[in-house]
């Protein structure tokens, strides 16, 4: 197949879950099909522009540079979406250009699929052309706003939330119909899709690990060591470690006194930074890799309470041999058994007394540990993933082409 894939961003420096998905997804892509990347491209990323070429696929970029949110235009940009019916990320992820290079490639390339990926990016592949489509959906989105909205601490930020999950209802509703087919990341998400939107034509793919990248080291981990690996600049994440921080870690170091925790993850703002102050907890920020801090460590922790898609940093730290304590809804639509695999609690005692634990015992965690590993080497390899992405793709296209 001849295939143009639209994303907003380069998958270089791969820093966050959704460019990790993707880029197990488009790795292999390449490989089999005849892919063209189209994206935007911010100054000074040529490395990672040649990072993508590398992968053996056709990149084409519009230059872009994108708002920092401690930049007083990011908050202008906010003030002026209260009057626009999109959704404040679909709105910002708009970029004509990008549009109309889109449908420049369409009209001239000779084709077979267009994959746009995430519904934030919509507005730019929506009526470009006629031809079969697939929209790959990394979460609920319009979930993500709803939970923001009921657990917010701030009155005027639950009430913004809101207001934006109301948006991206309409527009997320919308959106998934125009495509021919919808890949969702868990059958949880896929359920949500038909229950909210009443569609009918979304397809599951699982949660991949690159199995050969992400293998266990032999190396010493730091005793008492805990570390929680994402993006630190996503909203679900700091109110996660807000939390845990805030309730949950002072309960882990009245039985463990020496336990340290580690923050490894991009862009930490002002609130992650503050994290840093309290006693046993260590800012380590953005990493190139961040395989040495999980290898490091005897426990990895996901003390997610809002959120949507699945967490891959489960998986990674799975795939490791690193045993996992998250809540119920950080492993969400990930298909492992707790007390085998990895270990769920949610409330903020619960969730101690189980990381304590853990830190208390060595065969424990070896035993979590290697179980993890041999289930994602069992289930979860980013090859097979591909393929169940590449089989949808397929389908869409055969079902265009029907009468």
């Amino acid at each position: 197949m001849k295939i143009l894939f639209l994303n907003k961003r380069l998958l270089f420096p791969t820093d966050t879950g959704g460019q990790v998905r993707t880029l197990n997804v488009v790795r292999y892509l390449a490989r089999w099909h005849e892919l063209t990347y189209l994206c935007n491209q911010q100054p000074g990323q040529d490395e990672s522009a040649r990072q993508m070429v590398d992968l053996g696929l056709k990149l084409e970029t519009r230059p872009w540079k994108e708002v920092s949110r401690s930049d007083w235009r990011f908050y202008r940009d906010l003030a002026w979406n209260l009057f626009s019916p999109d959704p404040f990320n679909a709105a910002k992820d708009h970029d004509p250009q990008l549009r109309q290079r889109a449908r420049e490639l369409l009209s001239a390339g000779d084709y077979d699929l267009l994959v746009c990926d995430f519904v934030q990016m919509a507005r730019n592949a929506i009526g470009v052309w006629a031809g079969p489509s697939v929209l790959f959906e990394h979460n609920v989105e319009a979930e993500i706003f709803e939970r923001h909205a009921r657990s917010d601490p701030g009155w005027i930020r639950r009430k913004f939330m809101g207001y934006q999950a109301a948006k991206m209802r309409r527009f997320e509703g919308w959106a998934g119909r125009q495509f021919t087919r919808v890949v969702a990341v868990s059958d949880r998400d896929r359920k949500q899709y038909i229950q909210r939107y009443g569609w009918e034509h979304v397809n599951v793919i699982d949660t991949a690990v690159d199995i050969e990248y992400y293998t266990p080291q032999a190396v010493e981990r730091d005793p008492g060591t805990v570390v929680f690996v994402g993006s630190l600049d996503w909203l679900p994440n700091v109110d996660g470690l807000v939390w845990f921080v805030t309730e949950v870690w002072p309960m882990v170091r009245e039985h463990c006194p020496q336990a340290r925790l580690r923050l490894v993850g991009r862009n930490p703002g002002p609130e992650i930074q503050g994290l840093a102050q309290q006693p046993g907890v260590e800012l380590v920020g953005t990493v190139p890799d961040t395989r040495p801090w999980l290898s490091k460590s005897e426990v990895s922790v996901v003390p997610l309470r809002i959120g949507g898609g699945t967490r891959l940093k489960i998986f990674e730290a799975m795939a490791m041999g690193l045993p996992v304590v998250s809540t119920t809804l950080g492993a969400e639509g990930l298909q492992v058994e707790n007390g085998v695999d990895v270990v769920l609690a949610d409330e903020a005692r619960s969730l101690a007394e189980a990381l304590v634990d853990l830190l208390r015992s060595p065969a424990k965690r070896a035993a979590i540990g290697g179980s993890a590993r041999r289930l994602v080497e069992r289930e979860f390899s980013a090859e097979s993933v591909a393929r169940q992405f590449e089989s949808i793709c397929r389908r869409a296209v055969e079902e265009t082409a029907r009468p």
